[in-house]
C-alpha cells in the first residue's frame, strides 16, 4: 500500500517532492515504490562518488536504469552490464570524439542556420519545440550521413515517435507493471520498433557491402567499420541497438539543455553578450562555462540509478540485495558545500576550473558516464555561437522558466522556453514559422 502511495506521490510531486524529503530527512532516504522494489534516494556528493566508483559487479548500472531498457532495448549499451558494456563502449566511442567530432561542426552550423530561417520574425519562438526539431535534424545527419530534407524527415520520424514514448508517463507505469505483461503487450512500442528495423537494417546491410570502399564520415558507417584490437566487430543487432541509443540520448537531452540555455541567456544579457563575443573570435572557454552552469542548475535527466547485486554498505547504511539506489543529480548539483549561492546562475564558477566529477553530474559518472557528453558539448557550443552571431535572444516573460511540478524522465521548461529571436541585421525568414 505504501509503495503505491509513494509511486503516486512522486508522479504528482516529481523532483520537488524528493528534494523536500531529503531536506527534511537527510541525504539518504529509503522508501518502497510499487513495481520498483526497495528504493534508496541519495543526495550527497560523497555518497554519489562511492556509488559511481563501485565495482560494476557490486552495483549494476543496467538494472539501475530499468525503465530505459523498455525503450532502448536489452541489447543497448546503455543497459548492458560488464564486461559487455565496456566492449561495446570501446567500439562505439570513436565516432563521438576527436577528429570525427570536429567533422560534424559544419553540419551543425548549417542545420542551425536553416532552422533559424524557419523561425517567426516578430513573434516568440517556443525554443523547446524548435530545439527538438533542430537536434533531430542534426543527429539524423550525423548518424546516417543524409542531408536532403525529405530523407532527414523520413529517417527521423520513427525515432521521434520512440522518443515520445521514452519521455511519456506511460513508460514507468508499464515498467512498474512489467510482471503483469504490460511491456510484452505494448503494441505501440512494437510497431515503432518494426518501422525502425525496416529503415535501419537495410542501411546496415548496404554499408556492409560498401565497407571496403573507404573511410566513413557518418556514425553508421564508422560503426560498421569499427574493429577492436583483436578484430572484434559489432553485429547488425548491436549496431541497430546503438543507433537507437545514440539517436535518443543525442536528441532530447541536448534539445532540453538548448531550451534552458536560450531562456537563461535571454534573462542574463551580459552573459549573452559575452558568449556572442566568443562566437566572433572562435574561443569557447566562457561558452562552455555557461553550458556547465546551465547543466548544473537544470540537468535534463534529474536522476540515475544502480542496483545492488548483493548486500552493500552505503555510507553508514547496509542495503540488501536488489535495492535500487537513485541518485538525485539535480540536488547534488546544488550542494551548498560545493557551490556558494547554489541557486544563482553564475557561469564564472566554472571559468579556469573543471567541474568536480562527483559534485557536477549532469552526465552521470563512473564507467557508465554518458558516452555522448563530448558530442553534446560540441553541438551546444556550435549552435549557440551560430545563433548569437546572427541574432539576439530576448525574454517573453520577466521570470525565468522552471521545471514542471510533476515527475518526468527529462526536466523540460514548464512553458517551453518562449523567447524572442531578433536578427542583428535583417529580418529572419518567415517561411515555415514555428508555432509560438
Amino acid at each position: 500500500m505504501f509503495g503505491g502511495l509513494y509511486a503516486a506521490a512522486y508522479g504528482v510531486g516529481g523532483q520537488a517532492l524528493l528534494r523536500r524529503l531529503v531536506d527534511r530527512l537527510g541525504p539518504v532516504v529509503a522508501l518502497p515504490v510499487l513495481g520498483f522494489g526497495p528504493v534508496v534516494v541519495v543526495a550527497d556528493p560523497a555518497l554519489a562518488k562511492q556509488v559511481f566508483t563501485a565495482k560494476p559487479d557490486v552495483l549494476l548500472g543496467g538494472e539501475g536504469v530499468g525503465p530505459a531498457a523498455a525503450i532502448y532495448g536489452r541489447r543497448s549499451m546503455f543497459v548492458l552490464e560488464e564486461p559487455e558494456h565496456l566492449r561495446r563502449r570501446k567500439l562505439v566511442a570513436p565516432p563521438l570524439h576527436g577528429a570525427a567530432l570536429r567533422g560534424y561542426v559544419p553540419t551543425i552550423e548549417a542545420a542551425t542556420r536553416s532552422a533559424m530561417a524557419s523561425w517567426p520574425a516578430g513573434a516568440p519562438v517556443r525554443m523547446l519545440d524548435a530545439a527538438r526539431d533542430l537536434t533531430l535534424d542534426v543527429i539524423v545527419q550525423v548518424i546516417f550521413g543524409v542531408h536532403e530534407p525529405t530523407e532527414i524527415e523520413r529517417l527521423g520520424a520513427p525515432f521521434a515517435e520512440l522518443l515520445d514514448l521514452a519521455v511519456s508517463t506511460e513508460t514507468p507505469v508499464r515498467y512498474a507493471a512489467r510482471r503483469l505483461g504490460a511491456l510484452r503487450g505494448w503494441g505501440t512500442l512494437s510497431a515503432v520498433n518494426r518501422r525502425i528495423d525496416e529503415l535501419v537494417l537495410p542501411m546496415i546491410a548496404a554499408r556492409r557491402s560498401a565497407d571496403a570502399r573507404g573511410d566513413a564520415t557518418d556514425v553508421l558507417g564508422m560503426l560498421v567499420q569499427a574493429r577492436s584490437e583483436d578484430g572484434d566487430r559489432l553485429s547488425d543487432e548491436e549496431i541497430r541497438a546503438d543507433i537507437i541509443t545514440l539517436m535518443l540520448a543525442g536528441h532530447e537531452t541536448t534539445a532540453t539543455t538548448l531550451a534552458w540555455l536560450a531562456d537563461l541567456l535571454s534573462h542574463h544579457r551580459p552573459v549573452q553578450e559575452r558568449v556572442r563575443a566568443e562566437a566572433e573570435t572562435g574561443a569557447t572557454a566562457y561558452t562552455e562555462a555557461v553550458i556547465n552552469e546551465t547543466l548544473r542548475l537544470r540537468p535534463p535527466a534529474p536522476i540515475t540509478g544502480r542496483m545492488t547485486a548483493g548486500e552493500y554498505r552505503l555510507g553508514d547504511y547496509t542495503l540488501p540485495p536488489g535495492t535500487r539506489i537513485v541518485l538525485l543529480l539535480d540536488v547534488i548539483n546544488r550542494d551548498p558545500q560545493t557551490y556558494p549561492e547554489p541557486d544563482t546562475f553564475a557561469p564564472e564558477r566554472f571559468l579556469g576550473t573543471r567541474p568536480g566529477p562527483y559534485s557536477w553530474v549532469p552526465f552521470g559518472g563512473g564507467i557508465k558516464r554518458c558516452i555522448g557528453a563530448s558530442f553534446s558539448m560540441c553541438e551546444l557550443t556550435t549552435v549557440l555561437h551560430t545563433m548569437l552571431r546572427e541574432a539576439e535572444l530576448r525574454p517573453v516573460s520577466g521570470r525565468e522558466e522552471s521545471p514542471p511540478a510533476h515527475a518526468a524522465p527529462v526536466l523540460v521548461p514548464r512553458h517551453g522556453a518562449r523567447v524572442h529571436v531578433r536578427p542583428l541585421s535583417g529580418p529572419l525568414s518567415r517561411k515555415g514559422a514555428v508555432s509560438a
